[in-house]
């Protein structure tokens, strides 16, 4: 797709003005920690996304590209942070110059405004992923395969297929909860209809035989069979006047009643523990409540979405798709949440059966007591009845549940006082009355066993249709994920394959057999990786921190291959190898020279010694590395081994401030005798630890320097060059004089940087050691283009001395006899 050439950035995050030209190459840019070089990936990232990364995801609720990607000291001025990227267009033969600005971030400049050049950097804005930082390196790996297979279908932009499956299994869901209910209530009418035909089985001829039997009673032509169609009380004319009472029918309803209020009393009911529960998780968790209030607007708002125009919230997006990922990745966040909820409801609704079961016994002994005019039962019926009602309803509605705590841990019937006694003073009452004739009791019992066979028949009906929905939904579920997972699985071998092959390099005579396996099944994504030919195991359960680092590496490069292919670039990783060690870095620079010669990666590491070791492997060169002294919130990142080095100390000693000066003089000098230290092939005592000082490393450096440049003028000697003598012999005399001058001001450089000595020391007294140190480095330093110099070839037997303008060229080979 595209190279970048340089970069331009000023007033953004940390970064006041820093021009950066990366020449199309690969880039590493070093520098202790705070010292601003993730700003540069930051920068470089949006320019080409619009979007900062750092500033999205999990754990950064506050945080915005508005109010935190411009400079602490611009945050008002939103305009003045900025960041403009020069970029080639390898495919198209073309440049093109691209400015984006925080104050408008989704609207970029792009000079020439080409057809082509936008289409291009459109399509590279809607690729985030090419950043990698140190954080996101074990999403990959250490997490739950539900989240894994998430996160790489959204890298490889086939989130859709996981959001279609996610949407057909919540629709098989509710479904499958509907049926279930459904199966429920077929069942409790069916046991209602037995219990009142006083048969133990449904059976034609257990029913044909006690319905006959009050037929006949009656009077009635008797049934030939029972079928759906048959009605029970065919041919039985409703009695006349007034309703009359059948005791022993009366008697059972109401000791049904009377027992549900003794199993009341004695047992709670385990949906409402539950819900008691679940309600103080929610209470307990503020951030719970507001994810599931946003989860409710969130679906809603993905219902209305029709365009790139938020129809919350009225904001415009770049296009529908990016849209859609926002609030589908705000979906997944409340997750956890969302399942909390469907737990409350389905607890919910079964209480709510619970309520409705009661509410269908009160209903009962209403029936009876308004047939024997029993006011005062009858009000007390009528009331418990309106607040179960109410209380039903309640349930209905997640917002009401949660208003329901008390009640449910108090006892949810809330039977009012008084019931029971006024119960069986009813029941009494009816025990004492005189019995019913059979033909009245047959009557009712024929009536009531139609009103409960249709009830049952209905019951079935919505059971069957239910069960059908329910049946039909999981063959569709099934099916999606049966093609979603072939598909997945060919394109997930494709990245194994590829994932295994970098590890393979990555770890180069060490795991020269390993193997990688992903498994994709309804929604997860399964990852196992080979140890040491001992079985698979997921990467976590063997492999060292350093090793599932390499592994997170090497699976976001096999995914960038498989998205992008030849249009992968540039990445830019941000401290992405800190737990992989020296030797297998190595191995890292050889796996991204031979697998992605194309790519152009702009790597940030706070570790000197990766830095060096990128260069040492050909990934990158002098030219294209930048390393960072410090940093400050007035200047930005400072440059080591740059001009402006100089300018901050001189500017800080114009403001008395030698305890700032002092500092920044000792951090250049230790950055350049390690360099040098390298570059000129010097000798130290090696540390296990890498901390070489400055005390140890630039005595040794310029004592080298030293005896390379008299080396060059016996190598001048023996050839006759005198003009090469000359030059030699003159540079050693100045790093002489130089070192001697710097000799006698050590000691105070050693008091102002270890002891906090500033006080003892003016502006005036610094200055000299300043110079100092200036003119010793310049002994290092070629004249012309201000490199520093270096032995070639690198080794114990060097044959020249020079610079990278070749401006400075030192032969140190003699001549033969």
């Amino acid at each position: 797709m595209i190279k970048i050439i340089s970069a331009h950035i000023e007033e953004f995050r940390g970064i006041r003005k820093l021009d950066i030209n990366l020449a199309e190459k690969t880039f590493a840019i070093s520098g202790p920690n705070g010292s601003g070089k993730s700003g540069v990936i930051d920068a470089i990232e949006f320019a080409l996304t619009g979007q900062i990364g750092r500033l999205t995801g999990t754990g950064t609720k506050g945080l915005s590209l508005a109010d935190h990607g411009p400079h602490v000291d611009h945050i008002k001025f939103p305009d003045a942070a900025f960041v403009e990227l020069e970029v080639s267009f390898p495919t198209l033969g073309k440049k093109a110059k691209l400015t984006r600005k925080v104050s408008a971030p989704k609207k970029p400049s792009i000079e020439p405004n080409d057809p082509d050049i936008v289409e291009i950097l459109d399509e590279v804005s809607q690729h985030p992923e090419i950043t990698l930082a140190r954080r996101e390196i074990l999403k990959f790996i250490l997490v739950e395969p539900t989240k894994r297979s998430a996160q790489i279908q959204e890298i490889l932009k086939i989130d859709e297929l996981g959001q279609t499956r996610s949407a057909l299994n919540t629709a098989y869901g509710k479904l499958n909860r509907a049926a279930i209910a459904a199966e429920k209530n077929t069942r409790d009418k069916r046991n209602t209809l037995l219990q009142h035909l006083g048969i133990t089985s449904l059976s034609a001829a257990e029913m044909l035989k006690a319905v006959n039997a009050k037929r006949q009673l009656l009077g009635l032509e008797i049934h030939d069979t029972i079928t759906a169609d048959t009605i029970i009380d065919k041919g039985l004319a409703e009695p006349a006047g007034e309703q009359s009472l059948n005791k022993s029918a009366a008697l059972i309803e109401l000791d049904k009643l009377n027992k549900k209020l003794v199993e009341l009393g004695q047992s709670p009911s385990p949906d409402a523990e539950a819900l008691v529960d679940q309600i103080e998780q929610l209470e307990n968790d503020a951030q719970l409540l507001v994810s599931l209030q946003q989860r409710d607007l969130v679906e809603s708002g993905l219902k209305l979405v029709d365009g790139p125009s938020c129809p919350m919230c009225d904001h415009e997006w770049p296009d529908e798709a990016h849209l859609l990922s926002h609030l589908h990745a705000k979906q997944r966040k409340s997750q956890a949440a969302g399942e909390l909820k469907q737990k409350l409801v389905e607890h919910a609704s079964s209480l709510s059966n619970e309520v409705g079961n009661l509410k269908a016994l009160l209903l009962e002994t209403h029936r009876i007591a308004k047939i024997e005019s029993a006011v005062e039962m009858l009000s007390s019926v009528v009331a418990w009845g309106k607040d179960l009602a109410f209380f039903q309803e309640q349930l209905k509605s997640f917002a009401t549940i949660l208003e329901l705590k008390d009640r449910l841990a108090n006892g949810w019937p809330a039977i009012p006082e008084g019931f029971r006694a006024k119960l069986a003073d009813f029941v009494s009452a009816i025990r004492a009355k005189p019995d019913q004739s059979a033909s009245l009791a047959a009557q009712s019992y024929l009536i009531n066993a139609e009103q409960r066979f249709k009830d049952y028949k209905a019951a079935r009906l919505t059971e069957t249709a239910s069960q059908k929905a329910r049946d039909a939904s999981k063959v569709a579920y099934d099916a999606w994920c049966a093609a979603m997972e072939s598909e997945l699985d060919e394109l997930y071998e494709a990245v194994e394959d590829d994932f295994s092959k970098f590890y393979r390099l990555l770890n180069d005579g060490d795991e020269q057999k390993f193997v990688a396996r992903f498994k994709a099944t309804e929604g997860r994504l399964d990852f196992d990786v080979n140890f040491y030919e001992r079985g698979l195991f997921p990467p976590g359960a063997f492999h060292s921190e350093g090793h599932q680092d390499g592994m997170g590496v090497c699976l976001y490069l096999a995914l960038m291959k498989r998205l992008l292919g030849d249009r992968f670039t540039v990445a830019l990783l941000d401290d992405v190898v800190m737990s992989v060690d020296a030797d297998h870095r190595y191995q890292f620079c050889k796996l991204l020279m031979a697998e992605f010669p194309n790519t152009q990666f702009v790597i940030a590491t706070h570790d000197k010694v990766w830095a060096e070791q990128m260069r040492s492997a050909n990934l990158v060169t002098r030219k294209t590395s930048m390393a960072f002294d410090s940093w400050s919130v007035d200047t930005g990142p400072l440059v080591e081994s740059n001009p402006e080095i100089w300018a901050e100390i001189d500017a800080a000693l114009t403001k008395g401030k030698v305890e700032v000066a002092a500092p920044i003089l000792r951090r250049h000098m230790e950055f350049v005798a390690r360099l040098l230290a390298d570059q000129l092939g010097a000798q130290t005592v090696f540390r296990a630890d890498n901390s070489y000082d400055l005390g140890g490393l630039l005595p040794s450096a310029f004592s080298r320097l030293s005896d390379l440049l008299g080396k060059a003028v016996d190598s001048a000697q023996s050839w006759g060059n005198e003009d090469q003598k000359s030059k030699a012999q003159a540079r050693r005399q100045r790093l002489k004089e130089a070192n001697t001058h710097k000799g006698e001001e050590d000691w105070t450089v050693n008091k102002a940087v270890h002891f906090n000595e500033w006080a003892n020391f003016s502006p005036n007294d610094f200055m000299p050691i300043v110079k100092a140190f200036k003119d010793l480095l310049a002994c290092a330093q070629c004249d012309d283009c201000g490199s520093w110099l270096y032995i070639t070839p690198k080794g114990t037997s060097p044959e020249g001395l020079r610079c990278s303008c070749n401006s400075v060229n030192l032969n140190l080979k003699k001549k033969p006899k």
